[in-house]
Formats: C-alpha cells, structure tokens, sequence
C-alpha cells in the first residue's frame, strides 16, 4: 500500500509540474511577444531613419531622383510566422550585412580600391 500511496504523490507532483511548465510557456510566450514588438517597432524607426538619410542624399547632394522601397517587413507586426517569411528575412538581412542598403537596392557606386595593402579578399563584402 505505500506504493500505491507513493505513486500516487509522484504522480500528483508531476501532474502539478506540468500545470507550472505550461503556465510559465504561456508568459514566456507573452514576455517574448512583448519584447518582439517593441524591438520590432524600434528597428523600423532605425529603418525609416535610414530610408529619409537615403532620400536626403539622393535628392539634395546627389540630385538623382529616389523612389521609396517598399520592404514587406515593414508592414508586418509580431514574430515571423511562416518558414518562407524567416528565410525571406534571413535573406534581406544578408544582403544588408554584405553590401549594404546601395547594394541591397540595386545600386553599386563604384568599387573600393585597396589601400595600405588591405584588399577585398580580407574584407568580405568590399570589392576589390
């Protein structure tokens, strides 16, 4: 009979372990959301700040015309849903870290020259 009585105990502690697991997925998924959309909305500000550097430069130094991307990122709100959003994502992000927003839209100034004897090949991202 302690036996049964034992697992009786082990089985209710375990049965309230999972309650507790559950709960606290439940705020960590609420905590992670939270976080997500004021990072998400501070990192477009920084993207609009950008675009409006970009517009200025176009239009006043550059005097070329400039017409406004549309990223499909800036109109989602919250964590990425779909497994094609992440990869789309992931790969905006690349373009970005490896040649920059000219790059990214399209656009190569010129290429950088090798100077003090550092050339593209020990820069990746930088022509050479």
């Amino acid at each position: 009979q302690s036996l049964e009585s034992e697992l009786e105990r082990v089985t209710g502690q375990f049965q309230e372990t999972q309650g507790r697991m559950r709960q606290l997925m439940r705020s960590s998924a609420e905590k992670f959301r939270q976080v997500w959309l004021v990072n998400e909305e501070e990192a477009k500000a920084l993207i609009r700040e950008a675009l409006d550097a970009d517009r200025v430069i176009h239009v006043q130094q550059l005097g070329m015309p400039w017409e406004e991307p549309r990223p499909w990122f800036l109109d989602n709100v919250g964590p990425l849903g779909g497994r094609r959003e992440k990869r789309d994502a992931m790969q905006v992000a690349e373009k970005l870290l490896e040649g920059g927003i000219r790059e990214f839209r399209g656009i190569r100034l010129c290429r950088v020259r090798p100077t003090l004897g550092i050339s593209g090949q020990d820069h990746p991202g930088v022509a050479s």
